[in-house]
This record gives structure tokens, sequence and C-alpha cells, in this order.
């Protein structure tokens, strides 16, 4: 009988090292004075009349009595009219200055219940924050690796470069709450070269952290350390591999055992290492060199590789993102016998902008052994958008992630197995599906829930 499954590329068995492995983380205005009035004064002289005027004299008597009674009466309700009111503007300017006061209070209080508290940090109104560009160099790339812990949890790291030049790492752990190390900057480090690509995974037998880059002369370079090492050693690829360069503009992504890059001829490499004592290898000799096996990628294409079956082991298939030279989004899987492998089912329908970054991040699928997988890029009016292939093997999206810098790199982070030491499956927990890119400069986490992208972490940068 014919076998019918299809073969890609092969990939490579692990076994233990056979060399040694150096183990390497708001009042009213004031009143104007009121005039009361005040009767006339009684002439200094008084003559009295004849006699032949007595009666007239106490009728003038009676008279005058009369008159200045009614002028006291009217000098007592003019003085009584100008204290109530006096007494009631110095009232009305209290209580109304205690009435504008509750005005205000309540609306401000009924701005607040209509406006609430933005839990979307991609606010387009919010005010800019202050970034330290040496801590963090604009645009620079991202890498990101991280492992499940014993019993629960998980740890993750990621890399970026400053200003200056450096590399620098902050250690993710996902106990109490989650939080994030201060960064630790390679100050040793000085020969990257600015704006290099970073790829960086995890070797899971130690663990010990593998951190590729370019140096100024864009040749590969490699650096690894331990878990709770503050200071890199050199990776054994710079001394089993020929000192070697890479496209200038070429982009970098890595996942146990692989490191994927794309040569000057536009077809994908990769650096692959073998336990079994090959250590690093070029794997042109197994026909990458050949774009009929290898497809072409777009000049400088953003690229990602991850698992594409959910028990990693040996052939160890995986899977690389990239752009092709038509400007659509494409895949490619390779790694031996992978039949079944979900990306065999079609292609991403979205054509996606020259340059753009790519990431990408898989996750278990239940009840079989290939993953689902997201793929993000950046469009045209600088969002980052994601795509997908879930249980039904459809491709579906493009979905918002959210705002993004122009010209951002993006890193996704995708649990890293192997079968050193037999951490051999992909889980098919959520709670590792987590993307990264720059957005007013700093470094912004996006979480993926059942449906929707929601904001992380503010990653800090010193």
């Amino acid at each position: 009988m014919a076998d019918n499954r299809r073969y890609s590329q092969p990939g490579l068995e692990v076994a233990p090292a056979t060399y040694p492995m150096t183990e390497k983380y708001f009042v009213p205005a004031p009143h104007q004075e009121l005039t009361v009035p005040v009767p006339a004064p009684l002439p200094a002289k008084y003559e009295a009349p004849s006699p032949t005027y007595a009666a007239d004299k106490e009728g003038l008597r009676l008279a005058k009595l009369e008159h200045g009674s009614r002028r006291k009466l009217y000098i007592l309700i003019g003085a009584l009219i100008a204290l109530a009111i006096i007494l009631g503007a110095t009232v009305g300017g209290v209580l109304g200055s205690k009435a504008l006061d509750r005005n205000s209070k309540s609306a401000a209080a009924d701005a607040d219940s209509v406006t609430g508290p933005s839990s979307n940090n991609n606010d387009s109104n919010s005010t800019s924050p202050v970034v330290n560009t040496t801590a963090v160099r604009p645009l620079t790339r991202l890498s990101v690796t991280g492992r499940r812990l014993t019993g629960n949890g998980f740890t993750s790291r990621l890399f970026w470069q400053g200003s200056d030049n450096l590399l620098r790492t902050s250690r993710y752990t996902s106990s109490a709450g989650g939080s994030w190390s201060s960064p630790l900057v390679f100050t040793d480090l000085t020969d990257a070269a600015p704006g290099t690509p970073i790829a960086a995974t995890q070797y899971l037998v130690f663990p010990q952290f593998e951190v590729f880059y370019l140096d100024s002369s864009s040749t590969f370079r490699g650096i690894n350390f331990g878990e709770d090492e503050t200071a890199p050693n050199p990776d054994s690829i710079e001394t089993e591999r020929p000192a070697f360069t890479v496209h200038e503009k070429s982009r970098m992504s890595a996942y146990w055992p692989y490191v994927i890059f794309q040569g000057n001829d536009l077809t994908f490499r990769r650096e692959v290492f073998d336990s079994r004592g090959a250590g690093w290898f070029n794997d042109t000799l197994n026909g990458w060199f050949n774009p009929d096996v290898v497809p072409l990628g777009d000049d400088g294409t953003g690229l990602a590789v991850i698992p594409v079956v959910k028990a990693f082991n040996d052939p160890y298939a995986a899977g690389i993102a990239y752009r092709d030279q038509d400007g659509r989004l494409s895949v490619f899987s390779f790694g031996g016998d992978d039949t079944g492998v979900a990306w065999h089912s079609g292609v991403p329908s979205v054509t996606i902008p020259a340059g753009t970054a790519i990431a990408a991040l898989s996750v278990g699928r239940p009840n079989s052994n290939t993953t689902n997988s997201w793929i993000l890029y950046q469009d045209a009016s600088n969002k980052i958008q994601a795509v997908w292939q879930g249980d039904d093997n459809e491709w579906k999206g493009p979905q918002e992630v959210g705002e993004a810098d122009a010209g951002t790199d993006i890193a996704c982070l995708t649990e890293q197995v192997g079968d050193e030491p037999s951490l051999v499956l992909l889980s098919e927990q959520s709670d590792m599906r987590r993307c990264y890119y720059q957005y007013q400069g700093v470094i912004q986490e996006k979480r993926l829930t059942s449906t929707t992208w929601v904001d992380g972490d503010t990653i800090p940068m010193e």
C-alpha cells in the first residue's frame, strides 16, 4: 500500500549532550454702606406767640407732636428695613455659596460616574508617558521565551535593547499575582549592533536561556545564562560554528532547537542544535538552501517560528510565519513526519504591509496532536492585528489587538517544550497567551482571553 503521509523537511533527534555545558535571570462681594434717614435739628431759639394766638398755639403744638411722632415712626421703619436687607443679603450669600459648592461636587461626581476609570491604556487622549530611551530603544527588537513551573504557574523572560545598545531582560513569575523583576542589563555585552534582531529561547536540560543577536558587522552571535545568573556566557555556537554573517535586513526568531533567519538569497536558514554530540549545525545540507524546498520570503520580512505539534519531540515539527513576495501572510511547516498538522489545511487570507513585524504563539489543541495558532502583525494604520486558527482548522480574523507605535516589533510567548527532560506536551492552558510591542515608547503587554485581547502589564524599563 502506498504511503500517503506528507513528509516535510527532516528535523533531528535530541539526546544528552556529550560535551560539558555551563549552567547558566470658590464669597459673596461686600455690601455698600446704607444711609439711614435722621430728623432735622430744632431751632436754637424759640419765641412764644401773642395771647391772641393761644388756641392756634395749642393746635400747632399738637400738630407738631403728631408730625414728630410720625417722623420717628418712619425713621424706625426705615432702620428696620435696612437691617433686614443687610441680614438677608448676608444669609443669602452664605446659603448660595453652600448650594454652589454642593452643585459643583455633585457635577464632579456625575462626571466620574459617566466616564469612570479607563481600563485601556491604549487611549489616544491619554497623556503620553515619559520614557527613558536609554533604557528602552525606540522600536527595539523584542523576544520572549518561557516555561511552565513544576506544580503550577510559569516564568518567562522578555528581551530588548536600550539606546546604549546594551541588551536587557526582565523576568516574569506568575505566582503571587504575577510580577516583573527589575531589568537585568548586560553591561559587559558591548558588541550588539544598534537595532539588532534578538532571538531568545530556552534549553530545558539545565534550564538555561539562549539569546542570539548580530554584532555591528552583522555577524551572528550567541550567549547563554542560567535562571538566576546575571552575567551571560558565550554560547557554544561561538566555537562550534565558523563565524558567519546574516542578511542585513533579516529578522530572527528562535524556538529550541531552532534559530531561524533570512539568507541573502531571501530563503530561510536555520541553525539547529543537535545534542547527540554534533551540537550546532547549519541545516543547508538538508535542503534548506533550495527555494523549491524552502520558500522565498519578502526582503526583510518579519518572521516567527513556533511548534505545530503538541507532542514536541523528535523530529520537532515546527513552522514559520512570514510575508511572501506577493505581500501575503504565509506559513510554512517543517520537521519530518508532520501528518495532521493544522497548517496544512490552508493559509491566512490576508495581505500585510511590507516590513511589518510578525509574531506568533501556539497552544496544544484538545484531543489532538496538533496546535491552535495566533499570528500577529501591524497594519497600515499602525494597529496590531491577529489572525488565528482554531479547532476547525479555519483561519479567522483579522481581529484588532491594540494601537502601537509605527514600526514596532512584536513578540509573543509560547511555552517552551521538548523531550529533554520529558517536558514534551505543549499545554492546552491559555495563561501564557501573551504578546508584547511598543506603544508611546513603552513596552506593552497584551493578554488573550477566551475571545478578546486585553491590556496586561507595562513592562518595567529601569
